[in-house]
């Protein structure tokens, strides 16, 4: 990306004020200025805008100095900027450009700010590259502490937000749902954790025996979910699915009813692109063992029960609130219904997956819950266990971020400095807010 169009992409997204004036006349309200993921494509990806004809749509920012650098970039004609729904230049030279459709692509004039050093060198990731580099492994670690106190903050904040709205067990049942959903998946999965309360969901499960409890909670949300074999096309079932299938299906048509109108259609989840043993139909099978597990004491209570006894608990005892291991289960065999789990047997959530359920769902639900009451006891067992908590060998971005800034593997051994990793992307990389960025300061 240039300079100036990177200047642009920074104007964009610390522009103070949401609403602007399209070439066309029309007024634009951003909703969401979207994420910069960088490599090839659109600059801007997942931006909502709101138009004035009450229109709202998601789709990709394209930033560039002149309007006519879309057709001298070849945009038109490569498929990846199909779902351009904005295009952000710093002077209208041309008349907006055309999307598939043949209908123009709105268009937004925004002149860059002024930056006291216009060279390239001073702006953008590599800037923040070596900044990071020339500190010494000491004090980046120390910064990427700091950063992950922060982002662990952040999520404390926004649970004791929604803990004015919710109960704490559905808040802590709407989180282990997000954190089950992973990064394609995370909507649907609140979606059906609001559509399936865990309140009614213990209520009916009551005092059942396990296998039949089990039986009922995943019946109830494979349906409400949509993805029971009836609710889906092209299903096709081999003998041991027919006999998993049967039993639910029978469950699911006494109880359907309850949910017309506000459960998902298969179409809500993505398969595409997601590995088989993270497959949706998996990881409802694992919130219904987890929610059946803890029935009794309550999902709240049983996940920040190891942090009340005293003393921080081991990394081993809160991985255990997780681990789902059962491997003459159907699901530890099975990515889907009739579509056998390729390599063999496999934990519906092993122990990389426990760490990531730990550090966004205990830790978070921990500080805000100690907030609410005043535990001050609460909140320095989740801070301690933070501390030496270790990290979840799951995220990708936060690894190459680490190998760009020379962070060495045994820098960013633990869960805090993961998390650290994950603030820069998150509130800098991903918004092209590298004039701002820690590492460059």
């Amino acid at each position: 990306m240039a300079s100036g169009e990177r200047r642009l992409v920074g104007a964009w997204q610390s522009w103070p004020g949401d609403s602007f004036l399209l070439t066309d006349g029309r007024v634009l309200r951003v909703v969401y200025r979207g994420r910069c993921p960088g490599g090839a494509g659109p600059d801007v990806r997942g931006a909502l805008l709101a138009f004035d004809d009450g229109s709202l749509i998601e789709g990709d920012v394209e930033f560039h100095q002149r309007t006519s650098d879309w057709y001298a970039h070849g945009h038109h004609q490569d498929s990846q900027y199909r779902s351009v729904v904005l295009h952000v230049v710093g002077t209208a030279d041309a008349p907006a450009p055309t999307g598939p459709a043949g209908q123009p692509i709105p268009t937004l004039v925004l002149p860059p700010p002024e930056h006291p050093d216009p060279d390239d060198s001073a702006l953008g990731p590599a800037a923040c590259h070596r900044g990071a580099r020339s500190r010494g492994p000491a004090a980046l670690g120390a910064l990427l502490d700091d950063l992950g106190d922060r982002r662990l903050t952040q999520h404390a904040s926004r649970f004791e937000a929604d803990l004015t709205r919710l109960s704490t067990e559905q808040l802590a049942y709407e989180a282990l749902c997000e954190a089950l959903g992973f990064s394609r998946n995370r909507t649907a999965f609140v979606r059906l954790a609001q559509a399936v309360p865990v309140a009614v969901l213990t209520a009916l499960l009551g005092r059942r025996p396990l296998a039949d409890a089990l039986d009922l909670a995943q019946a109830l949300l494979f349906g409400a979910a949509g993805l029971l074999p009836s609710q889906r096309e092209a299903a096709h079932l081999d003998w041991d699915a027919n006999l998993e299938v049967s039993g639910l299906e029978e469950i699911w048509a006494l109880y359907r009813r309850e949910w017309d109108g506000i459960g998902l259609n298969a179409t809500d989840w993505v398969f595409g692109g997601v590995r088989p043993a993270n497959y949706p139909t998996r990881r409802i099978a694992t919130a219904a063992r987890l929610v059946v597990g803890y029935r009794d004491l309550g999902l709240d209570r049983a996940l920040l029960a190891p942090l009340g006894r005293g003393e921080p608990p081991s990394p081993a005892a809160l991985e255990r609130l997780f681990l789902v291991e059962d491997p003459s289960a159907y699901w530890s065999t099975h990515a889907d219904f009739g579509r056998p789990l390729p390599g063999g047997p496999a934990a519906l959530l092993g122990r990389d997956r426990a760490r990531d359920a730990v550090v966004n769902v205990v830790l978070p639900l921990a500080l805000a819950v100690a907030a609410e009451t005043g535990d001050r006891g609460l909140a320095d067992a989740a801070w301690a266990a933070y501390r030496s908590f270790p990290r979840p060998s799951s995220y990708h971005a936060a690894d190459k971020l680490a190998t760009e800034i020379g962070a060495a593997d045994r820098l960013v051994g633990s869960a805090r400095r993961q998390q650290g990793l994950l603030y820069l992307l998150r509130n800098h990389c991903e918004r092209a807010g590298c004039v701002t960025c820690p590492l460059a300061q």
